[in-house]
């Protein structure tokens, strides 16, 4: 239900410093990601929710960033509104339908840089099995090396993104009404924070790096 996957398409940005001679890959820090959603509910408190299981593949060419490749998929069934009977019916046919549907993609088209730091990310979303273009506003928060003094963190690079946009849950198929006068927002607000790292060397006990990727290994303190 969530455009959700653009999120992914931030990475782009960071274009804005050093070049390399070919797409370079990033890692998505599963401890530090975010992946909301927003809904009117009958012009009232909207409803808010997340997505907690999701991942990516980050391919960011700095210096020709219409050469990156982004990609990003979510379980369609880790939706997360606080509320485990709206959550239950955001799982069925009316909405999500996870059992015939069961992820959510991103694949990235296009990037476009509008300042060193923001931007825009085209792509195409899949969803209920339609896929529809998207568009997503990025900026690149900050960019620097964990601090030695952080256990574990191993003074990598890390990149902090937020994406926003909108989609239209029609453009996918989905246009339950659960009765007339009193509809849900057919408008779907993304809001999405996540850091990417750079994983190339690091050690097996790095906690950015290896958190949710490997059973049983200790995450993040912070």
């Amino acid at each position: 239900m969530i455009r959700k996957t653009a999120l992914t398409a931030a990475a782009a940005a960071m274009l804005a410093s050093t070049a390399y001679a070919e797409p370079v890959a990033w890692t998505l820090d599963l401890g530090h990601a975010y992946i909301g959603w927003e809904i009117d509910h009958m012009n009232m408190a909207n409803t808010v929710g997340r997505f907690n299981e999701f991942d990516g593949t980050f391919l960011i060419d700095e210096a020709d960033p219409a050469n990156s490749q982004i990609t990003f998929t979510i379980n369609a069934a880790s939706v997360d509104s606080n509320h485990i009977g709206r959550d239950n019916h955001i799982r069925n046919q009316d909405y999500l339908n996870v059992d015939v549907h069961p992820e959510i993609t991103f694949t990235s088209s296009a990037v476009q840089m509008l300042t060193p730091t923001t931007g825009i990310l085209e792509g195409e979303l899949e969803m209920l099995g339609v896929t529809a273009p998207v568009e997503l506003d990025f900026e690149m928060v900050n960019r620097r090396n964990y601090p030695e003094f952080i256990p574990n963190y191993d003074e990598i690079e890390v990149v902090g993104f937020h994406a926003t946009g909108e989609i239209m849950r029609l453009d996918h198929g989905m246009d339950f009404i659960a009765f007339l006068g009193s509809p849900t927002g057919f408008v779907v607000t993304l809001d999405a924070r996540f850091d990417l790292v750079q994983c190339d060397g690091a050690p097996d006990t790095n906690i950015p790096c290896n958190w949710g990727r490997v059973e049983g290994f200790t995450g993040p303190s912070e």
